[in-house]
């Protein structure tokens, strides 16, 4: 799969646009939208992502089959894949589901992915956003506690190179997954997983619940041990 890097100086964000210049896709495009600087990037739940230059924001846009096993846990493969990259580099991080990359307990990453019927094929628009070289004082400005590359390792990351290897690692885990959805990926990802056996307070997006992060099922949702002893399954949600 051949990568066609599109790099921008500025944007609103990349994922918005993705969305409005990416019209027509063909089945075997893969195509890696990077900007140096966002003036209103975006995570989940429409909350504000802090875009200064000197860290990473991508969004990925290609397609998959609609038939494809598992194919809402595909920002899953794209949390792994940070992952990856970053235990090469002799960091170990860990996910906060669904998809958020935590490192000594401080967020460095968000995923947001947003999936466009079509006929037989799903249009994948995948974001990421990486705390790379941002400084104490810009942290400082985001309301919950964040870190960055360069704050935990003491050096300057080159971004490009940075890309380059997500990218790689990504497209590596795509093949995986078109074949066999998430299920290879179930046992790495569960180990990885933030606040495993601990109590915690879960929102649902319309109601909140307390409970034992328990596990994941095998096509990444999450599992929530509850007083009552019932499991109850998860698709979306937010750890709070």
């Amino acid at each position: 799969m051949k990568i066609q890097d599109i790099f921008l100086d500025e944007v609103t964000s990349t994922q918005e646009y993705a969305k409005k210049n990416i019209s027509s896709l063909n089945e075997d495009d893969f195509i890696c939208i990077s900007a140096k600087k966002q003036t209103n990037g975006k995570g989940r739940f429409k909350r504000t992502w802090l875009s200064n230059e000197g860290n990473l924001f991508l969004t990925y846009v290609f397609k998959l089959k609609k038939n494809i096993l598992h194919l809402t846990s595909i920002s899953h493969i794209l949390a792994l894949s940070l992952i990856e990259v970053l235990i090469d580099e002799n960091i170990k991080p860990f996910i906060k589901w669904p998809n958020d990359i935590f490192l000594n307990n401080k967020k460095l990453s968000g995923i947001l992915c947003e999936l466009k019927m079509e006929d037989d094929f799903v249009n994948v628009y995948i974001g990421i956003g990486i705390n790379v070289n941002m400084n104490k004082e810009e942290l400082e400005k985001i309301d919950k506690p964040a870190t960055s590359l360069s704050i935990e390792i003491k050096k300057e990351w080159n971004l490009k190179e940075l890309q380059k290897k997500l990218s790689y690692k990504f497209i590596k885990n795509l093949k995986i997954f078109k074949n066999s959805g998430f299920t290879q990926f179930h046992e790495k990802f569960e180990n990885l997983l933030l606040y495993k056996g601990d109590k915690i307070k879960f929102f649902d997006g319309e109601k909140e619940h307390v409970g034992i992060l328990h596990s994941i099922t095998c096509d990444g949702r999450l599992n929530l041990y509850m007083p009552n002893k019932e499991i109850k399954t998860f698709s979306s949600g937010d750890i709070n």
